[in-house]
Parts: C-alpha cells; structure tokens; sequence
C-alpha cells in the first residue's frame, strides 16, 4: 500500500518479489538509465528522467488499474517489469528492464508472473522491442509472443511482438 492507499498487488516468483516501485529505488533506476544499457529504451538519461519514469511505473497504477512494478531479488531494486497503455496506443504493452542482475532469466521469471497475474484480460497484448535487443527478444519468445515484423508507428527500431491469447 502507498501512502494514498492505492493498492499495487504484490507477489513473488521463484527468486523475485514483484512490488510496488517506491522512492528508495530511485538510485536503480537513475544507474541503469544513465547507462549505456538504456540506450535501446532511449537512454542514456539524466537523474530527472529516470525519476520520471519511476514515478510512471507508479502512476499508471492509479490511472489505468495496472503498471509496473519493481523488482527485488532481495537484494533492492534490479529492474521493473509490467504493463502499460500510453495515451493514442492502441494496445497493452508488457515490458521489463533489468537494472542489473542480467543473464539470470530474471526478465523471463518476471514477464511470466506478471502474465499470469493479467490472466488474459487483454487479448491485443504486445511487446514493442528494439531490432537490436536480441535478449530480449529471447525472453518475449520463451513467452510465447511471436515477432509480427511490423515496426509500432511511434518507433522504426522496433518490432510489435504479438502474444497468444488464451483459449
């Protein structure tokens, strides 16, 4: 529960806990976006930025009844992952960014507990991810998403990754 009582569910994985972002993973997000590694999500970015998109993972919680959430490997913060619909899109995206903690399937432990937790209420849900991030198109892969070739119109670099719904 966060200090207005907006309820993000919270729940754990194998290795992770998936819970609401919150002001002490503000040193994660601002290291992970001021690195090179951001870049295929349009980093490099300055401390401003990354707080900003901390403060939409929490946001979009309380304007669409669903988001991102943080990860924590119980060591702090290593990433978010989550869903979300910027206003003029027209379907629901699911994403994760591994702050660090990489090449352990994190992403994928994550991206699936949160697809559980959805349990197909969006039948149109899909991944947008950059051409050259191959590990992540590993991860949307194991998912069960396939790459549709078609770039999304607000982004060349990327491809729509479609998922299955479920029957």
């Amino acid at each position: 529960m966060t200090a207005t009582g907006l309820h993000i569910p919270t729940f754990t994985t194998e290795r992770l806990t998936l819970r609401a972002p919150r002001v002490e993973d503000a040193p994660a997000y601002a290291a992970f976006y001021a690195s090179d590694r951001s870049r295929i999500i349009g980093g490099p970015l300055d401390q401003t930025a990354a707080w900003k998109i901390l403060t939409n993972d929490v946001g979009h919680w309380h304007l669409r009844g669903f988001g991102w959430w943080s990860l924590d490997d119980g060591t702090g913060c290593v990433g978010s992952c989550g869903f979300h619909l910027p206003a003029g899109r027209p379907s629901v995206e699911l994403g994760w960014s591994l702050f660090s903690g990489t090449g352990k399937g994190y992403a994928t432990e994550a991206a699936r507990a949160a697809l559980d937790w959805a349990d197909g209420r969006w039948p149109d849900l899909v991944s947008h991810i950059d051409r050259s991030n191959v590990a992540s198109q590993k991860v949307a892969a194991r998912l069960g998403a396939r790459d549709s070739g078609r770039p999304p119109a607000h982004d060349a670099d990327c491809t729509i990754w479609t998922y299955e719904a479920a029957p």
